[in-house]
């Protein structure tokens, strides 16, 4: 009977025990089902978010291997290959995988810069081999004369050799050579090249093979007034807002004005900017003008050599970007290659938008008058047929810009030596622990 009794009772406790799981299951806890569910997929999409942010999107373990085997084989050189493979004293960091040309990093205060074609398999580009160094310096003086045009270049080739010498025992190695013929290829390493004496570009630094380093300027843009916030749908000055102080925006006015669009006549042949926007311009902690961006200077030549490609049916079809533009030849159905030069009423823009709006009275209305005269002067520029023509107004369009910039600087040169620092922080005195204040 005992027996029987247990029996009957363990068969009700199953049965109670189903149907409490399927009232778990089934009833009352379908908002809990469902709460698990949602955390599992948020712990997955966690999970997704963590692995793209960890993972190496430059493959730079591959990268440096490839770059330290063709060091070790001898088939490139340079300052820091050394370091880099050898003694593995740099380590490149913060990888930012860029869509452009080059894979960036950072050591330290240095960006390091490399081509794509490192992270794929190779082979990459090098010189044919053997190489005499009359075989080079043929291709060299191709290659000097296709960015500048049939020009002087001996000056150039001169200091090409010497940065190519990075064992410096008077001797150009086959490795050294197709490491300086790598970098010049690349672009920006080139102008960093041309322009290294210049302040307002960054320092370039070490190099190995095709990879190559430059000085990380801690630069604030000058301004966007292009991107818009939330904000802008109410006010229409907000990029105004991070502005610093009148006096110090003039100094960075004054550097602008000091460089213009075109930049000095280096190496016997003129640079200039195609896109002359407040973007490709920054200013470092003591308000001097840096360049951001520098990758659209070019030289006149390699303007002109793009333009002449273009076809056309009228000259406004022959621009290259926002400012270099030449002449439409409608008998060819092809621009011109002779650059007519930026537009000269960009720099005017800018200088508006930065010094204008809130200069003292006095001021104000002599910039503003200046800044009318710039805007029909570059129209005119802009518009001119004629070579002599041209030439006057360039003339009256500079001496206008020498009036702009004689007028800001008026304003702050009388200001004391080290006004620009930033204020040094006051130190609490020491107080004496035996002092007891009475």
């Amino acid at each position: 009977m005992l027996l029987s009794m247990n029996r009957e009772f363990r068969l009700f406790f199953k049965r109670r025990k189903k149907r409490m799981l399927k009232i778990l299951c089934c009833g009352m806890d379908k908002e809990i089902m469902s709460a698990i569910y949602i955390c599992v997929v948020l712990v997955a999409l966690l999970c997704l978010v963590i692995w793209q942010l960890s993972r190496d999107k430059c493959h730079k373990e591959k990268v440096v291997k490839e770059l330290c085997q063709d060091y070790k084989e001898g088939r490139i050189a340079g300052s820091w290959c050394h370091a880099l493979c050898v003694d593995e004293i740099i380590q490149l960091q913060s990888c930012q995988y860029q869509s452009g040309p080059s894979l960036t990093f950072h050591y330290e205060d240095t960006v390091v810069k490399l081509p794509h074609s490192y992270k794929t398999s190779p082979p990459h580009s090098h010189l044919p081999e053997p190489l005499s160094l009359t075989q080079f310096d043929e291709l060299l003086q191709t290659f000097l004369h296709s960015k500048l045009g049939q020009t002087d270049v001996s000056m150039l080739t001169q200091k090409i050799y010497r940065y190519a010498d990075f064992n410096n025992n008077g001797q150009l190695t086959y490795g050294e050579a197709n490491s300086i013929w790598q970098l010049l290829n690349n672009h920006e390493f080139f102008i960093l090249f041309i322009f290294d004496k210049d302040p307002i570009f960054p320092l370039k630094n070490g190099t190995c093979g095709p990879l190559y380093s430059y000085q990380h300027m801690k630069a604030n843009p000058l301004f966007n007034k292009h991107n818009k916030t939330f904000l802008d749908n109410f006010f229409s000055n907000t990029y105004r807002w991070s502005f610093p102080s009148w006096d110090k925006r003039v100094n960075v006015a004054v550097g602008l004005l000091e460089y213009g669009i075109t930049f000095s006549e280096t190496y016997n042949s003129k640079f200039y900017m195609c896109d002359y926007v407040e973007q490709c311009f920054g200013y470092t902690q003591l308000y001097e003008v840096s360049l951001v961006s520098f990758e659209n200077v070019m030289s006149e030549h390699m303007i002109g050599n793009i333009l002449g490609q273009m076809q056309c049916s009228k000259d406004s079809n022959c621009q290259y970007r926002n400012l270099c533009h030449s002449l439409c030849n409608k008998k060819t159905g092809h621009c011109t290659n002779e650059v007519r030069g930026p537009s000269q009423t960009s720099v005017c823009e800018v200088l508006r938008d930065y010094v204008l709006f809130d200069a003292p009275v006095l001021v104000k209305t002599k910039l503003n008058d200046l800044l009318k005269k710039c805007d029909r002067i570059g129209q005119k520029i802009d518009e001119s047929g004629s070579s002599s023509e041209l030439n006057q107004l360039n003339v009256r369009y500079n001496t206008i810009l020498f009036d702009i910039q004689e007028l800001l600087w008026d304003e702050i040169k009388n200001k004391p030596v080290n006004w620009l620092h930033p204020p040094k922080l006051k130190k609490k005195p020491k107080v004496n622990p035996k002092f007891t204040g009475h």
